[in-house]
């Protein structure tokens, strides 16, 4: 391998996310102790401490005076303020022994005439596990997850835009903040993140860097971000708002001690940083200004093995580790608790082929590894007297080029970005020896090179809210509120008529703010607004022009582009979506399809879409253009049984469904990660009498399917290896008749099934453990005519 070559794949060994600074919201009070003075009448500052439960914790007032804090309640400084001078109380040292953050409100200000009793001290720990980020490095974006923290699973969650070439991703302690080294634009993005969803908002424009950014950290206490400038061989330091997560530069970058630092990281205290210098094989230390976050060196650069490109420290801030690409190993250190200088720990273990990134669960116990060349991850416990790594068993299987490993706050699980495969692998995590499980694996966007979590203290949840159908001999909408216990409709106020006529298919945006409905007979969409308390529709302008009988409509995970088959004309539409209105923006002219295009759907990632043509009797397969929302035709259609009407992918983005209407089965396909090909999986399913519509569970392990002349509903395990349907029991008769949709409810817990014949609504609550149905109650009377489409909407918590 050239030199160049190794340079480049430093750049993508990212320093792993240190899980320390994970923080929880906990409650506080205040109180304090009246003082005076010589002469000039003084008082005494203090309030309370909430939520402490490590040790370590000292406060300061005015920089100086320090307050050791060992147990919640009330404080007071010992030394009094004069009246009409100002006071400032900072958290000097974070507590450790669980790892927390401790944060200060009303903690400055100007003494008045009586003591100050108002300074509240917050201390958190993020224990749950609820949104992952992944940088992805080829499309230049950053992909967002909810983790399922019982399971662990990652579940899309949309994605937002990065500056070129994203390499490295950080949370900020309070979970508020994420940050973005962009690694060929040279400077870093910011974004606020959604605390109930997890979405992120750019702050503002992307801050400059130095050059070939490959590395950013936050410090424990949330007040500044470090970035490692691979190419200009510096650091970048910023100051962070509270508010805004916005970053202010830090004075001037610091020349690092050594060459090419590719990784950097700062201790539990926030007192040291530390640089990983791929090209002079050492790491720097560096002492933090607790006031400006400036960089000092703390001495000459520590020698390492060949090649280190990822540095962490463990949560107790004792000891340091480095993987070395080069040489195959990884470094440990010891940490001066005083100078913070580093001293190696025996000699670098060996390390499977070009390890590429290290992290430290959150118990300190243990060490994970992501092995690039072998395509691995390798397991270590931690001496807790020395520091030293001792293997936990063989290496296990990870992706493609895995470039980035981290463990959730709980502890419970590990992930890692796999670079070439496009995915994210997970795994559960032994808590007495440390050893991986593999969990299922899912899809990433293009080029995955690094991967954040943030915690709370509740898990996610989702919440189901309102049910839509599409008449469409009516002419209308009928909207439903979902009992989130029971799974029953209750109809929201009348039926609203669409724009067009005869709406054939309605969807609902991932944010539940607009709802789209194509209208077959005017060639339309119409667009809606949702009342978020009532779930009543508005229209959002009048309708847009689509091809020919347009069929069905799809919005992609990031809710920026909506895309329409068009019947007649044989081609899809594609459309942007105002963020503010819901309107919607032809992009460029349609698509050509297959033959009777008349369902399009779009994978979670948001990279590929997928057209089932009914004439031509195949699936055509598209990329996304991330910035355009433009599909570009991935080669010819792939072969389908006969009559294809419906087509979905799951929730992990590995594969895709396709009924087929006229030959009664289900075709069943895996997704080529890198170019969003379809393979057939196996033969196709018998299914019954005209399957109409098919869609698969937020879980990924079930996929359910309306028979429309069987009037029934057929269930099946998904094979998470191979894509596979397994049938489940026998199908279950639908109370009603000509079941035409069929979907499932952001929580997983119901399904919905439109009657297009008997003019009602079918629902079914599903086994988590068997996928089985059992219907909720009768069925519920649409109030327009001939539904022939279903969706449904829910809420993130």
């Amino acid at each position: 391998m050239r030199v160049q070559g190794l340079v480049t794949l430093g750049r993508l060994a990212i320093a792993a996310f240190a899980v320390t600074g994970l923080p929880t919201l906990q409650g506080c009070g205040g109180g304090a102790a009246a003082g005076g003075g010589a002469g000039i009448t003084s008082y005494q500052i203090g309030g309370t401490v909430g939520g402490l439960v490590g040790s370590g914790l000292v406060l300061k007032n005015n920089g100086a005076d320090a307050l050791a804090i060992s147990a919640n309640g009330s404080f007071t400084f010992p030394v009094a303020v004069a009246a009409r001078a100002s006071f400032a109380v900072t958290v000097g040292t974070q507590p450790s022994g669980p790892a927390q953050v401790c944060t200060v409100s009303g903690g400055s200000g100007t003494v008045g005439s009586a003591n100050v009793t108002g300074v509240a001290v917050n201390c958190v720990k993020y224990t749950t596990p609820r949104f992952a980020y992944v940088a992805n490095g080829s499309d230049n974006t950053v992909s967002i997850y909810t983790v399922n923290a019982a399971t662990g699973q990652l579940r899309h969650n949309g994605y937002v835009a990065a500056g070129n070439q994203p390499i490295s991703v950080t949370i900020d302690p309070s979970g508020k903040f994420a940050y973005v080294a962009n690694s060929s634009s040279n400077d870093v993005s910011a974004y606020t993140i959604n605390a109930g969803t997890g979405a992120l908002t750019s702050v503002g424009a992307a801050v400059p860097a130095g050059s070939g950014p490959n590395s950013v950290t936050v410090d424990p206490f949330g007040k500044f971000a470090y970035v490692a400038n691979s190419s200009s061989n510096s650091v970048s330091a910023y100051t962070i708002n509270a508010g805004t997560g916005a970053l202010t530069p830090a004075g001037t970058t610091v020349a690092v001690v050594g060459t090419n630092p590719v990784s950097v990281t700062v201790g539990p205290t926030g007192k040291f940083a530390y640089v990983a210098n791929l090209g002079s094989n050492d790491v720097s230390a560096y002492t933090i200004n607790a006031t400006t976050g400036a960089l000092t060196p703390a001495g000459a650069a520590v020698a390492a093995g060949s090649g280190p490109n990822s540095v962490t420290v463990d949560p107790s801030g004792k000891f340091a580790y480095v993987t070395n690409y080069f040489s195959s190993s990884v470094s440990a250190y010891t940490i001066n608790a005083g100078t913070g200088a580093l001293t190696p720990v025996g000699a670098p273990v060996l390390a499977g082929s070009g390890p590429a990134s290290v992290t430290v669960d959150p118990s300190g116990k243990f060490a994970y590894l992501a092995d690039y060349n072998s395509g691995s991850v390798l397991a270590y416990t931690i001496n807790a007297g020395t520091g030293a790594l001792s293997p936990v068993g063989v290496a296990v299987a990870a992706g493609t080029f895995p470039v980035s490993v981290t463990v959730d706050p709980s502890g419970k699980f590990a992930y890692v970005a796999n670079r070439d495969s496009n995915d994210i692998s997970a795994y559960t995590i032994d808590a007495g020896s440390g050893a991986l499980t593999p969990l299922a694996t899912v899809r990433a966007r293009a080029g995955s090179a690094s991967i954040a979590m943030a915690g709370g203290t509740a898990a996610v949840s989702y919440t189901p809210k309102f049910a839509y159908v599409a008449n469409a001999l009516s002419n209308d909408v009928s909207a439903y509120t979902i009992n989130a216990s029971t799974g029953a409709l209750t109809p929201a106020g009348t039926t609203v008529a669409v724009s067009g006529t005869n709406p054939h298919s309605v969807t609902v945006d991932p944010s539940g703010k607009f709802a789209y409905v194509a209208d077959y007979t005017s060639s339309t969409v119409s667009a809606y607004t949702i009342n978020a308390g009532t779930g009543a529709l508005t229209p959002a302008g009048a309708a847009v022009a689509a091809g020919t009988h347009p069929q069905s409509v799809t919005v992609d995970p990031s809710g920026k582009f909506a895309y329409v088959a068009n019947d007649s004309s044989s081609t899809v539409s594609a459309y942007t979506i105002n963020a503010s209105t819901g309107a919607l923006t032809p992009v460029g002219v349609p698509v050509a399809a297959g033959t009777g295009p008349i369902s399009v759907t779009i994978d979670p990632s948001g990279k590929f879409a997928y057209v089932a043509n009914y004439n031509s009797n195949d699936v055509s397969a598209y990329t996304i253009n991330a910035s355009s929302g433009a599909l570009t035709s991935i080669g010819t259609a792939v072969a389908a049984g006969t009559g294809p009407n419906s087509v979905t992918v799951d929730p992990s983005g590995k594969f895709a469904y396709v009924t087929n209407f006229s030959s009664s089965t289900v075709s069943a396909y895996t997704i080529n990660a890198g170019t969003g090909a379809l393979t057939p999986a196996g033969a196709a399913v018998a299914t019954g009498s005209g399957p109409a519509s098919v869609t698969v569970d937020p879980s990924g392990k079930f996929a359910y399917l309306a028979n429309f002349y069987s009037d029934n509903v057929s269930a099946y395990t998904i094979n998470a290896g191979t894509g596979e349907l397994t049938p489940v029991g026998t199908t279950v008769a639908v109370v009603g008749s000509y079941p035409i949709s069929v979907t499932v409810d952001p929580s997983g817990k119901f399904a919905y099934v439109a009657n297009f014949n008997s003019e009602d609504v079918s629902a079914y609550t599903i086994s988590a453990g068997s996928g089985a149905l059992t219907p909720v109650g009768t069925t519920v009377a649409v109030l327009g005519t001939s539904p022939s489409s279903v969706t449904t909407t829910g809420t993130i918590q």
